[in-house]
């Protein structure tokens, strides 16, 4: 995610970063120990040659909705391939759906109708849904699984695994799709032009999507891509609720005590955790998966080696695209209770209105 924030850091976060490593391998070393607190060991019938099934581990009931859903719905594939694409359909048209439903809403509540702010809104209050949904999922995802290898094939894995996994790949990438569509969308009725911002998220779109697809593709690094997801949405919800909450303060319609609260309470929690996730956590992971796709040889094994110089470069891509929104982040923590985005803020030419 992306601000647009200029102003220069004027501390450094106050986590070290040797907590930080500490704080990624005690993550992975909780996954592990909730896998092997899953798993069942071999036993043997009475009798002296006749063993039990290895059965795998049955689905937990956190991702029975994720199977449930993947297993109910007709399979859609691109033409002349297996890559089904039913789910990233579905998640495409629901949430664009949900997103006009949104809009009319925060009309209804007194927000201009013919505003950008009212647009952008409509979208973030779809997104923090979108993620709630895929940082419950992938957590539990990674927690179930067998064992975290980024580079580990689909196979690995339980059928159930298998296809909560995929489900949620697909869900991902129908909410990319519908994102950039609506950015461009928007900005065409309103008779804009893209920003930087938005061609940033354009771009953070395609690099997201062309890494799940291809992780689909060549059916390994469905952790690798969870992992980034998760270090990535984790702090979404909590920006999505600030985009919000900073045009609520503007409006007559919403500016009341309550929201001037909440949203005095977002900003601060939004920008420690998009520090600790982007500029520590994120960098751990993806130089773990670094480590795993190029360097070892069940990564190299596992996945194209030019497929994985290019998942690398897209991760880190993103990680370094986050520069100057960790910077603001960074901001906000060093400026305590002053708030970055206060009720006289202003967002330029493109966010003018006027109000019901």
């Amino acid at each position: 995610q992306i601000s647009r924030s200029k102003r220069q850091a004027s501390g450094r976060p106050t986590t070290h970063s040797v907590r930080s490593a500490i704080g990624y391998v005690l993550l992975i070393e909780s996954i592990q120990k909730t896998k092997m607190s899953q798993k069942k060991t071999v036993g043997f019938k009475e009798g002296p040659t006749k063993a039990k099934e290895n059965k795998p581990p049955p689905c937990p009931a956190s991702l029975r909705p994720f199977v449930g859903i993947y297993d109910s719905i007709p399979k859609i594939h691109v033409p002349f391939t297996d890559l089904d694409v039913s789910l990233t359909v579905i998640s495409f048209l629901v949430l664009s759906g949900i997103r006009l439903v949104l809009f009319r809403v925060l009309v209804q509540f007194g927000w201009p109708s013919n505003s950008k702010m009212t647009l952008d809104s409509a979208g973030s209050l779809a997104s923090i849904l979108h993620s709630v949904v895929l940082c419950y999922g992938t957590l539990m995802c990674l927690i179930t699984h067998p064992k975290y290898v980024p580079s580990a094939k689909l196979t690995a894995a339980p059928l159930w695994w298998q296809e909560a996994a995929t489900a949620l790949l697909e869900i991902c990438t129908g909410y990319m799709i519908h994102d950039a569509f609506f950015l461009i969308r928007d900005c065409h009725v309103l008779g804009l032009q893209l920003s930087d911002f938005e061609m940033l998220c354009l771009g953070h779109h395609l690099a997201t999507s062309l890494y799940m697809i291809s992780a689909r593709v060549v059916g390994a690094g469905h952790l690798s891509a969870m992992m980034m997801m998760f270090c990535g949405e984790i702090s979404n919800p909590f920006m999505n609720a600030l985009f919000v909450t900073r045009f609520a303060i503007k409006l007559s319609c919403c500016n009341s005590a309550t929201v001037k609260l909440l949203h005095t309470i977002i900003e601060p929690t939004y920008a420690f955790v998009y520090v600790y996730f982007r500029l520590l956590i994120g960098p751990l992971a993806a130089t773990h998966l670094t480590h795993d796709l190029l360097i070892m040889p069940h990564g190299r094994k596992n996945v194209p080696i030019q497929l994985s110089i290019v998942w690398v470069a897209l991760v880190w891509a993103v990680i370094y695209g986050s520069g100057p929104f960790i910077q603001e982040a960074v901001n906000m923590l060093s400026d305590g209770l002053n708030l970055h985005y206060h009720e006289d803020y202003d967002y330029g030419e493109r966010y003018q209105h006027e109000e019901l």
